[in-house]
C-alpha cells in the first residue's frame, strides 16, 4: 500500500457501511471528489466522532488506492466544525445546497479554484446575517460555474458591444450567457432562455463575479432584485451543467429565503 497523503476536505455526505464503519464522500482540496471508508467510525471511542460529519471541513489522512474507487481514511481532524452551519434550518439548507452542487458537478480531479471558493462560501453561510444567506448562495453558484468553465458575460451587449446605461434593464440569455440591451432586443428575437435583469440586478451580478464572498456588513438586496438574480443564475447553471433543481435549495427556499 502506498504511504498516506494529507489533504483538506469538505465532507459532503456519509452513510453506514457496516456495523462499525461508514463511507463518506469528500470534496478534497487536492483530488476533487472522492469516496473513503472510515473503519470503526461508529465505535464509542472513535476518533471520527464530531470530525467526519456532513458540512465539516477537516484535515484528512488518506491512503489512496490508484485502481479502486473507495479509498481508506486513516484519520481526520475538523478545522472548521459543522455545527455553526446547522445552527438554523435556513443556514443548513443553503450549506447542504453547496454540498449538493459539489456532489453533482465534481469528479475525482482537481479544480484548484473551486475548493477555496466552496470553503469560503460555507464559512460565510455559517456567520453572515440570515437575510443574506440566499444572496451568498447565488454568488457562490455564479462563481462556481465560472471555475468549471461556464462564466457568463455581463460587461456589454452581445449585439452592439456597448455597456447598458445605469438606468436601463437588460435581457440575459441564459443559454448564450450574454446580455442584450433594450435597443438591440428587437433585433434579437432568438433568445432561448431570456431573463429580464434590472440595473440593480445587473450591477450585483457584475460585483459578485469579482467578489463572490459577501462581507458581513453588506447591505441586503431588495427581494425583487434577488428573485431576478436567482432565476437567471439557476437557469444558466442548469442549462450548462445539467441536472435538475437542487433538493437542498428547495428546502432552503421553503424556510423563507429566496
Amino acid at each position: 500500500m502506498p504511504p498516506p497523503e494529507v489533504t483538506e476536505a469538505i465532507c459532503l455526505s456519509v452513510q453506514k457501511f457496516s456495523e462499525t464503519s461508514k463511507i463518506a464522500v469528500l470534496y478534497t482540496r487536492d483530488w476533487g471528489r472522492i469516496s473513503v471508508v472510515a473503519k470503526g467510525a461508529f465505535r464509542p471511542k472513535s476518533q471520527f466522532w464530531g470530525h467526519l460529519e456532513p458540512l465539516s471541513i477537516a484535515e484528512c489522512v488518506i491512503y489512496k488506492k490508484s485502481r479502486e474507487q473507495l479509498h481508506l481514511l486513516s484519520s481526520c481532524r475538523a478545522v472548521i466544525p459543522w455545527f455553526p452551519l446547522t445552527a438554523s434550518v435556513a443556514r443548513a439548507g443553503y450549506g447542504f445546497a453547496v454540498a449538493e452542487f459539489l456532489y453533482r458537478h465534481t469528479y475525482e480531479e482537481s479544480e484548484p479554484a473551486l475548493y477555496p471558493l466552496a470553503r469560503a462560501a460555507l464559512e460565510s453561510l455559517a456567520h453572515i446575517p440570515e437575510d443574506q444567506l440566499a444572496r451568498q448562495f447565488w454568488s457562490f453558484l455564479l462563481a462556481a460555474a465560472g471555475t468549471l468553465g461556464f462564466r457568463p458575460e455581463f460587461a456589454g451587449c452581445d449585439s452592439c458591444g456597448r455597456a447598458p446605461r445605469d438606468d436601463q434593464p437588460v435581457i440575459f440569455d441564459a443559454a448564450a450567457g450574454k446580455i442584450i440591451c433594450r435597443d438591440c432586443r428587437p433585433k434579437r428575437p432568438d433568445q432561448a432562455h431570456p431573463h429580464r435583469l434590472s440595473s440593480a440586478a445587473l450591477a450585483e451580478l457584475r460585483s459578485r463575479q469579482e467578489a463572490p464572498i459577501l462581507e458581513a456588513s453588506a447591505p441586503p438586496l431588495p427581494a425583487g432584485t434577488l428573485e431576478e438574480i436567482a432565476a437567471a443564475v439557476e437557469d444558466f447553471v442548469r442549462y450548462h451543467l445539467g441536472g435538475g433543481r437542487l433538493n437542498a435549495l428547495d428546502f432552503a427556499r421553503r424556510m423563507g429565503s429566496y
